[in-house]
């Protein structure tokens, strides 16, 4: 066993206490690539700082530390566990270090309006503010913010929808210092900008030796710091790498800093998340964007349950979580647990009868269970109700949701597979089948699936009603 595979566990242990991410979502060597990249890069700097009882000047007393103080390499060989041993001291003492491998292990993938939707709807619900209130200024946080694409995307989408710069503001934030310096410079090159539709280059950029450059106006839109209260937060493609105790933290946190009537953009793997956080999806396909919940959502007869996102190491390893209470039962397991798609309508009696409200009381019990966290009681509730009471769209999606909160993958594809068997127009169902497709590589399948739901969306009766409604709410009470 190498000298870093047997310290690695407490390299990882440091990098979720001192940041929350989880380190296999990074990839299965990437935290043991940059620690051997540090011990490298700060070899002089952990000899110069050891303690004056062991000098630096003192010969290696064994061949293995001559190798580690003499030998040069990309192998593990020129590692030893001396070695190891005097990074983490320094690691756990410096503070600037402790950063160094931040960076090291964070590596930027943006681009230019990725995920254009997102961009597109934020500009429409900033145009719409402005225009019922004139004098209010929009506050936007971007974060992480990266390189600096994503939040001068956001300028950029703001002045193109035409608006001045005077009526709104932009805070972007990164833990990297190396990514913010790379942002106030502006200069970016081929890879920022991807896709056919770059029209906005020739806007808002001019060409140069060492790549485009970003003009001032937009520029000086952006301002990499801040702290207030935000109409509009992006935090997308960064949740999902954190372990579930530190991606419920950073909710809570993104809440607090998140105005009433606020808009929060995440990534696509990311929406079960905010699901589970009294968050409710503006409806917008491709935007991934969710609003508090209203208090009257909670009277809905069906309402999205509160559930787990799952994290990319767990859609990656398949990972279950272990039962935490009484099993199924066996009628409700037999009943739905293995059924297909194809004899759904043929395995169990008609429709619902004319008895629906009263039977949905069983229902509504099981999605207070899920809301509540209570995942077993609801799945068994959820499995119960169809047994008796036979296939129905919202049960199969709760209980899609529910095993997606537990990491059962396969389980919550099928059942939303089910729910779609049904219902093929479930919005919520198609975005989260979406998701787990996404998440499995099936990229195709996933796009598809998206714009079932964008086609879905636009054809709901209520969708442009609410979608209306919500661009006229008030904004502002409560604000400080």
């Amino acid at each position: 066993m190498s000298a870093i595979t047997a310290t690695l566990p407490q390299f990882t242990a440091w990098l979720a206490r001192e940041t929350g991410i989880d380190a296999q979502t990074l990839g299965a060597k990437a935290l043991e690539r940059a620690v051997l990249e540090r011990v490298r890069a700060t070899r002089g700097r952990a000899i110069s700082s050891t303690p004056a009882s062991t000098p630096a000047s003192t010969p290696p007393d064994t061949p293995e530390r001559a190798a580690g103080a003499c030998a040069e390499g990309n192998s593990t060989g020129d590692i030893t566990r001396d070695g190891i041993d005097i990074y983490w001291q320094l690691l756990n003492t410096s503070p600037d270090e402790r950063l160094a491998l931040i960076e090291a292990l964070v590596v930027p993938e943006t681009w230019f309006f990725r995920d254009y939707d997102a961009f597109d709807l934020l500009a429409r619900l900033a145009l719409e503010s402005s225009r019922c209130e004139p004098a209010r200024v929009l506050r936007v946080l971007c974060a992480p913010c990266s390189t600096g694409e994503e939040p001068y995307s956001i300028a950029m989408a703001l002045f193109d929808a035409g608006l001045d710069a005077k009526r709104f503001t932009i805070d972007a934030l990164d833990i990297s210092a190396r990514a913010i310096g790379h942002a106030r410079l502006a200069v970016y090159g081929r890879n920022s900008f991807r896709g056919q539709a770059l029209e906005f280059r020739e806007r808002h950029f001019s060409a140069t030796a060492g790549g485009w450059r970003l003009n001032r106006r937009v520029q000086q839109a952006v301002r990499f710091d801040g702290d207030a209260r935000f109409d509009f937060i992006f935090c997308r493609n960064v949740l999902i790498y954190f372990d579930r105790d530190a991606q419920d933290r950073a909710v809570h946190l993104l809440q607090t800093q998140l105005a009433d009537h606020g808009t929060i953009f995440v990534g696509p793997s990311e929406t079960g998340l905010m699901t589970r956080h009294a968050m409710r999806s503006a409806r917008v396909p491709l935007a991934f964007a969710f609003r508090r919940a209203r208090p009257e959502d909670a009277a809905l007869a069906i309402a999205t349950p509160r559930v787990l996102a799952p994290t990319a190491h767990d859609a990656a390893e398949g990972k279950k979580r272990p039962p935490v209470a009484a099993p199924f039962s066996a009628t409700a397991t037999a009943a739905v647990g293995t059924q297909h798609l194809d004899p759904i309508r043929t395995q169990y009696a008609a429709p619902l009868s004319t008895h629906r409200t009263q039977l949905r009381i069983t229902f509504e019990e099981a999605r207070r269970h899920a809301d509540a966290g209570q995942f077993a009681e609801a799945e068994r509730l959820a499995l119960e109700f169809v047994a008796e009471h036979g296939p129905d769209s919202e049960a199969f999606y709760l209980l899609g949701l529910i095993a997606d909160a537990r990491g059962r993958g396969a389980d919550a594809s099928g059942y939303y597979r089910k729910a779609l068997y049904l219902q093929p127009d479930h919005y919520e169902a198609l975005t989260h089948l979406a998701t787990l497709l996404d998440m499995t590589g099936d990229s195709a399948g996933a796009q598809q699936l998206m714009r079932r739901a964008q086609r879905a969306a636009m054809q709901t009766p209520t969708f442009q009603t609410e979608h209306l409604n919500h661009l006229r709410e008030p904004h502002g009470s409560g604000r400080r």
